[in-house]
This record gives structure tokens, C-alpha cells and sequence, in this order.
């Protein structure tokens, strides 16, 4: 029977669990370098900050206005004869715009007429009377009295024939002609409606707490769904002096110079009224700004790390925001901020960048070279 000598067992077992244990730690290290050697890179996308010009302003909406509009009415009754003009026209201050049947009025003017000289007629026989002292003075003086209001017959009978011609009042176009020809007119009915396309004017309502940023020839800037890609100036032309108090806002008139009639009275009108302008400064895409807990931060990309920078943001003007303050020191005209990925990055970490502005106009495609691929912890 093969006896064993109990030392010599402690010996093997010793060196048997000291070779498992060398071994188990062997593949825990292994593990850990393969853990690290694993990390996946972090896409992102870039813009560069650039340097320029940006506005605050205030953004509200309103209808445009004619400054110079009219309706065109009859003071005279009858029906109408003749139209000379049709919506859409053209016409000039001055011109005729349609004919009411004049011969009722005509009549009354000639009426007149022969009333007046019967009247005059009478008055030079009673002047010569009244020199040989055969007509008393109150006789005279009644005389006098019917000859005036003859002469005041016969301009109204002359007004009348002329307001049967309907007269533009103003220079502009046509928009609304509300009657036909043979309709029968009433006094004071409305007939056309004229409007001047030149001189536009938007009303606008702001609160009260703005009034200290309203000044006169203030610039506005207007955009229209009708003129997609394009913006229109506009200058704050009157301020009301005193503020609604059921809205808690005042009146505020801006004037637009329309020489060239692209824009339409009754457009609808997004207005962003500036306030103030900055020069100069840092502006970065809006999205690049992450704001958590009141506090706004940025990732730069730099030596291929993602370096989180916090700042505070000046005026925002759509898709682009300032970048102000202490960290103005931090930043660099064309340094790459990260626009889109940025909300899966920490301090220091390594990215891939998948876009890159390249200097060369000719040049779009981001090189290999150009590339940085890098890891995250």
C-alpha cells in the first residue's frame, strides 16, 4: 500500500492552487485589455463658429395695409350709365370712373339758371326804381335776398350734374367695383374702392415692457409665405404715445416702400422688429447648445477630443446663437463645434467626426487623412 508523507500533499496542493490562481488572473487581465481595445468611436457632425453680424429681435405678425386707400361713393341718386373702369385698373387722380344718367340734373341746373336771370332782370328794373325813390328799401332788400339764394340754387343743381360723373380721388388701382351698369344708385353708395400699392404700412401691436426699444425709422424686417427666400425692409414710421390698458400694448405703424408692387395689400406679414445689433461676434448653430438645469454648454472638437465648454448665450436670431462672456477667451473663429451627436459626449471624449469643412471651395469630400477616428472611454 502506497503511503503518502503529509507535507509532500500540502506541497502539491499549494503548488496546484497557486497554478490556477496565476491563471485565473492571467485571464482577468486579458479580459481588461480586450474590454479597453474594444470601446467604440462616437460619430458626431461639425460647424465651424464663425464671426458677424446678429440682431435681437422682436418677432410678431400683421397685415399689410394700403397708407393711401378710398372708397368711392355717389352723392347723387340715378342710375348708372356708363362705367369707365374695371377692378384691376389703373387710374389716375382725376379720372372718370363711370356715369349716372345726368339728364334729371341737367334739367334742375337749367331751372336754376332761369330763375336767376329772372331775378336779375328784376333787380336791375328795381335799381332804377329805387334811383327815382319809387320802391321802398325793404322791397329792395327782399330782391337782394332772392337773388342770393337763386345763385346758391344754381351751384348746387351745378354740383349735382357734376358729381354724376364719378371722379377717382386718389391715384391707384381698382380692387372692388360693387356696382353694374344700369344698376339704379342711391346717395352715398358705395361704388369702387381705390387703393395706391406703392406706400404699404403694417400695424403692429407690442407689449408695454418693449416701448423703450421703439424708436422712430427703426428697422423691420418682413417675410412672406407669397415670397418664399426673400425679405422685405420696413421702418417703424409712428409710435402711439399712449398704451391700451385692457391689451397693455401700444400701437405701432411700420412703413414699407413697395416701388416695385411685389407686395399686395392684405399679404400676411411675419415682422421681426430689431432691437439692437452686435458686430463682430461669435455665432454658433443653435443646436450646438446644450441647456440643462439653466446652464448652456458646447463640445469643441479639438486634437481629436470632444472639450466641453460652458457658455452663455447673447441674441438669438433663427438657427443661430451668440455666444458671449468669459468664454470668448475659450473660442476661436473656425474652431469645430459639434452640431449634431453632442448629447452622447462627456468631457474629453474621443470622436469621429463624420463631416469637415474644407477650405477648398472645390473640394467637398472629406478625405481618409481627414478623418478622425478615435475612442471614448
Amino acid at each position: 500500500m502506497l503511503t503518502i508523507n503529509p507535507n509532500k500533499a500540502f506541497i502539491i496542493t499549494t503548488l496546484v492552487m497557486s497554478t490556477l490562481l496565476l491563471s485565473a488572473c492571467s485571464d482577468t487581465t486579458a479580459k481588461t485589455d480586450e474590454e479597453k481595445e474594444t470601446v467604440f468611436a462616437i460619430p458626431v457632425t461639425v460647424a465651424s463658429i464663425e464671426r458677424g453680424s446678429i440682431s435681437a429681435n422682436f418677432h410678431t405678425t400683421a397685415t399689410l395695409e394700403s397708407r393711401t386707400e378710398a372708397d368711392i361713393i355717389t352723392r347723387v341718386t340715378g342710375i348708372i350709365e356708363q362705367l369707365a373702369v374695371e377692378e384691376g385698373d389703373y387710374v389716375e387722380k382725376g379720372q372718370v370712373l363711370a356715369k349716372i344718367d345726368p339728364r334729371r340734373y341737367q334739367l334742375t341746373l337749367d331751372k336754376a339758371d332761369a330763375e336767376l336771370a329772372g331775378i336779375n332782370q328784376e333787380l336791375q328794373r328795381l335799381s332804377l326804381m329805387a334811383e327815382k325813390k319809387l320802391v321802398s328799401a325793404q322791397a329792395s332788400d327782399k330782391l337782394k335776398y332772392q337773388h342770393q339764394a337763386a345763385v346758391a340754387a344754381r351751384k348746387l343743381a351745378e354740383l349735382d350734374l357734376q358729381d354724376s360723373q364719378i371722379i377717382a380721388p386718389i391715384s391707384g388701382y381698382v380692387s372692388h367695383r360693387y356696382v353694374k351698369p344700369g344698376h339704379f344708385t342711391q346717395g352715398y353708395q358705395k361704388l369702387f374702392h381705390i387703393v395706391d400699392p406703392v406706400n404699404l404700412q403694417a400695424v403692429v401691436y407690442l407689449p408695454e415692457h418693449q416701448l423703450s426699444n421703439v424708436d422712430l425709422n427703426q428697422q423691420a424686417l418682413l417675410s412672406f409665405s407669397a415670397r418664399k427666400n426673400k425679405v422685405y425692409q420696413a421702418k417703424v414710421r409712428s409710435i402711439s404715445p399712449v398704451i391700451d390698458q385692457r391689451s397693455g400694448t401700444f400701437k405701432v405703424i411700420l412703413s414699407i416702400n413697395n416701388e416695385n408692387q411685389q407686395l399686395k395689400p392684405g399679404m400676411f406679414a411675419q415682422i421681426a422688429l430689431t432691437f439692437d445689433t452686435h458686430n463682430n461676434a461669435f455665432t454658433i448653430a443653435s443646436d450646438a447648445i446644450i441647456t440643462l438645469d439653466n446652464t448652456s454648454k458646447i463640445y469643441l472638437v479639438r486634437d481629436n477630443k470632444a472639450i466641453e465648454i460652458m457658455v452663455t448665450k447673447g441674441f438669438v436670431e433663427e438657427q443661430i446663437t451668440e455666444v458671449i462672456g468669459s468664454v470668448v477667451g475659450e473660442i476661436n473663429e473656425g474652431d469645430l463645434v459639434v452640431v449634431n451627436g453632442q448629447h452622447n459626449l462627456k468631457a474629453d471624449s474621443l470622436v469621429e467626426v463624420l463631416n469637415s469643412e474644407n477650405s477648398d471651395d472645390s473640394d467637398n469630400e472629406l478625405s481618409n487623412n481627414e478623418t478622425a477616428i478615435v475612442k471614448a472611454h
